[in-house]
């Protein structure tokens, strides 16, 4: 198959279906799968990981091992392709369950995933993933009950995944605190940086 050839909605839509199926497969352990989505050496960044879409995926299944409840709904994307590299912002809703202090709770995660994607042989795969959080909340699954928080702790992580941190610092989680935040100089540095990474395709190069 010719990757040259340019068929616009063609792409957005194997594109569009990769990144649905991306959370299906990372919620319901298919994770060989989960793999295929990522370019070889492609990077994966979010609130307890960053480093190889590998690596991200080996965690992952550790994870879903020791019993963590996590969904993904994804949402609609808005994408750009030039030749044979893409962009695309998808909305997204995390859905955490756990504990704190033995009190169930539900924490719910409301952002975006900023994606890189290269199309290969004919097909696509993402090749960087980092997220925006916009907010996220916190709620006890039984009502009436009362999960007790450290204050300080709380405030120190970032306001757009601050309850989402919490919880998973608690499980062990090494948090990262550098995601851009919504409306932030991280976020507009991120959207110039894409969006010149995809005008070098125009440009010839596609390395």
């Amino acid at each position: 198959m010719n990757d040259a050839i340019e068929d616009p909605l063609k792409d957005e839509i194997a594109i569009s279906r990769l990144l649905k199926d991306w959370g299906l497969w990372r919620d319901t352990g298919k994770w060989v799968r989960l793999l295929s989505a990522y370019a070889p050496d492609a990077s994966m960044k979010t609130t307890w990981f960053d480093g190889s879409a590998k690596d991200f995926v080996e965690a992952s299944e550790r994870l879903a091992g020791k019993g963590a409840l996590v969904q993904h709904f994804i949402g609609p994307s808005t994408i750009e392709v030039c030749k044979l590299r893409a962009i695309a912002e998808t909305r997204v809703i995390l859905l955490v369950r756990d504990a704190i202090n033995d009190v169930p709770v539900d924490v719910t995660c409301y952002g975006r995933f900023v994606d890189r994607l290269v199309k290969q042989q004919g097909l696509w795969f993402i090749q960087t993933r980092i997220p925006i959080y916009e907010k996220d909340c916190i709620a006890p699954v039984q009502p009436g009950a009362v999960p007790h928080f450290d204050t300080d702790v709380l405030a120190a992580y970032p306001m757009g995944y601050r309850h989402l941190a919490y919880l998973q610092a608690r499980a062990g989680a090494t948090i990262v605190t550098d995601i851009p935040e919504h409306n932030s100089d991280a976020q507009r540095a991120l959207y110039a940086s894409a969006s010149q990474w995809l005008f070098e395709a125009t440009e010839g190069n596609q390395t």
